[in-house]
């Protein structure tokens, strides 16, 4: 305990002389300041320009995505968070004045240990959920000043922030994520928020990071730039959008396509006879648990939206079909039993089907030998209702109407996929 006391003790010392260092001395004779320092008279919690506006320049370095979570609407990268802003209350002896180039934006780097003595913008983020600070001897920080008494003050972070997703067209979705970096307090005419060259440069490079999405970063609108709060006043804003579009390719070969493909195959129902009842009905019954299947899967790896996704309204559909041609096939099936043909009851005439005809044929009463007469074909030409043709029927209509529901479905989902098909080919 009183190892910990005096360890305690030595370290608020160091930093108390730390910051007495920092603090300019009264220049006299033989007394000048040859290190950056503050004024005796500086006040940190005062802005750097009280009578007009303080510039802040953000710069975001985005180095990767490393997370988009679906189900808590967050969006986690790694970056390199940079703040520059000019602070005219600070002295710069000449001798770092001619270690800098004559280039207004060159800098040099400082002591840390500047900044717990400086002014700091009361950065917002909006809808930020975490900040995190990279560390591993110390955090992954540093700060540069350039010769107009700019300072630059830059972190390597983990940023999680919240994206309002709406999955309605999922997973033909595109998503529109605005990062906005501000104020807290101070409205524009105070502080505004700007990008410039000089710390803002996002990293192009490729997603180390699997990810569901391609990611593209553009800047702001000029809308965005500026939020209204009413009596507070406006604030100034600066940030980028992020747009994620999603990757269909996995969707398209786990779910599109077999079900699509199953919906084909029942169309092979139509050929086969309504007298083979187990062989139809075994395929249509075993494509349609199969599809019923696949549908409980997607209901459970999709995200939340506020009616059907748009693969679940493909799964409704694809069932839709199958259901389609077993009510078909229930029809015929139930027509068959209550107008099957009745033969009569003669010792002369006898009614035969054969071939979905209807035949005569008479017996006579002479021992137990009967004649069969020459079969014509009757008046009536068929023994029952023809199902064949109710099949050819069903056999090109429903392809029609399925081809009809792609060129649909397509279009009113997947129209922003055709035009990056366009946009590539050029």
């Amino acid at each position: 305990m009183k190892i910990w006391k005096i360890s305690w003790l030595s370290a608020f010392l160091t930093q108390a002389a730390t910051g007495n260092d920092m603090v300019c001395k009264p220049e006299g004779v033989g007394v000048v300041n040859n290190n950056i320092c503050i004024p005796q008279e500086y006040n940190k919690f005062d802005l750097p320009l009280p009578d007009t506006v303080n510039f802040i320049d953000v710069g975001i370095d985005i180095t990767d995505v490393l997370r988009i979570n679906d189900k808590e609407y967050g969006v986690e990268f790694s970056t390199y968070f940079n703040v520059m802003w000019r602070e005219p209350r600070l002295h710069i002896p000449k001798r770092f004045l001619n270690e800098l180039n004559d280039s207004s934006d060159s800098m040099i780097p400082v002591n840390l240990e500047l900044v717990r003595e400086l002014w700091l913008p009361n950065i917002f983020i909006y809808n930020l959920k975490t900040f995190k600070v990279v560390e591993v001897l110390s955090k992954h920080a540093g700060l540069w000043i350039t010769r107009n008494k700019e300072i630059m003050y830059s972190q390597a972070t983990h940023i999680n922030f919240i994206c309002p997703m709406r999955f309605d067209a999922f997973p033909l979705d595109t998503q529109i994520c605005k990062f906005q970096v501000g104020s807290y307090s101070y409205e524009m005419s105070k502080m505004t928020f700007t990008q410039s060259n000089k710390v803002n440069g996002y990293v192009k490079t490729k997603n180390s990071v699997v990810l569901d999405y391609s990611v593209e970063i553009i800047p702001l609108e000029g809308d965005d730039r500026i939020l209204s709060y009413g009596e507070l006043g406006n604030f100034s804003v600066a940030g980028f959008e992020m747009v994620l579009q999603r990757h269909i390719s996995h969707y398209l070969i786990t779910y599109y396509l077999p079900s699509g493909l199953f919906v084909v195959v029942s169309w092979i129902s139509f050929v086969v006879p309504p007298e083979v009842i187990p062989g139809r009905m075994a395929l249509l019954v075993t494509i349609f648990l199969v599809l019923v299947n696949i549908f409980n899967t997607v209901t459970t790896n999709t995200p939340k939206a506020e009616g059907l996704t748009a693969i679940e309204m493909w799964m409704l559909s694809c069932i839709l079909f199958v259901f389609g041609a077993l009510i078909e096939y229930a029809i015929i099936l139930f027509r068959k039993q209550t107008k099957s043909v009745q033969p009569q009851r003669t010792n002369k005439i006898k009614l035969i089907c054969k071939d979905n005809f209807k035949y005569e044929v008479s017996t006579s009463d002479m021992g137990d030998s009967q004649e069969m007469l020459d079969l014509e074909e009757p008046r009536k030409p068929t023994c029952g209702e023809n199902y064949i043709k109710a099949d050819r029927f069903f056999l090109v209509a429903m392809p029609c109407l399925f081809l009809v529901f792609n060129v649909i479905y397509w279009l009113s989902f997947g129209s922003h996929l055709i035009l990056t098909l366009d946009e590539a080919g050029k």
